[in-house]
């Protein structure tokens, strides 16, 4: 309480220029308790995908074994490139490109994958679709022309591979070796008319 006859004095504190944001204190100090911006979005995708599952509204995608355990290329493979081989433990799979449209890599993956989940939801192993702009659709591309030709390679790309799949395990004394050949698709048929359909 002050006085009539009291004196004020105001203590002035020096103004600092080397303030520093909280950042960079907790980053110095607390490095453990940083997140990435990367981390952060895959944190959040998990916590997606748990909240769908026990809502039990999950978008299922299918895909055969294989290629489950066992990939295709991711990048695209030289040129003149025809065999693919991955192993995974014992399973190994083998994809042997066709001569004109060469080994699935890439993108292709998602083929089987989608085929293989039409063919589930569909409960026929023929898969058919209304138009291009709906099999667009289906895949997540936008439509046109250029993304359908790319599409239409890929399918060529998956249609032409034989694909090689086995296992070579040690039992006891003896070598076990159990392969399987075959084709992702048996038959394929791709088309669109520029014209509408006449009456």
């Amino acid at each position: 309480m002050m006085r009539s006859g009291d004196s004020f004095r105001a203590t002035q504190f020096p103004v600092r220029n080397d303030l520093q944001g909280i950042g960079p204190l907790v980053e110095e100090s607390f490095p453990e308790l940083l997140v990435s911006k990367r981390r952060l979005r895959k944190v959040e995708s998990i916590e997606c995908v748990r909240m769908k599952r026990d809502a039990a509204r999950q978008n299922l995608g299918f895909s055969s074994r294989p290629f489950v355990l066992c990939g295709l290329p991711v990048r695209r493979p030289s040129k003149g490139v025809l065999l693919h081989e991955r192993r995974n433990g014992h399973f190994v799979l083998q994809v042997t490109g066709h001569p004109s449209y060469g080994l699935p890599w890439g993108q292709d993956r998602l083929v089987p994958i989608f085929l293989a989940t039409q063919a589930v939801r569909q409960k026929s192993p023929q898969i058919t679709f209304d138009s291009a702009a709906v099999m667009l659709d289906t895949f997540g591309m936008q439509q046109g022309g250029s993304q359908y030709r790319r599409l239409v390679a890929s399918f060529q790309r998956i249609f032409g591979a034989t694909i090689f799949f086995g296992t070579d395990s040690q039992r006891e004394r003896a070598t076990v070796v159990h392969r399987a050949r075959f084709n992702f698709m048996t038959e394929a048929r791709i088309w669109y008319s520029r014209e509408p359909a006449r009456t």
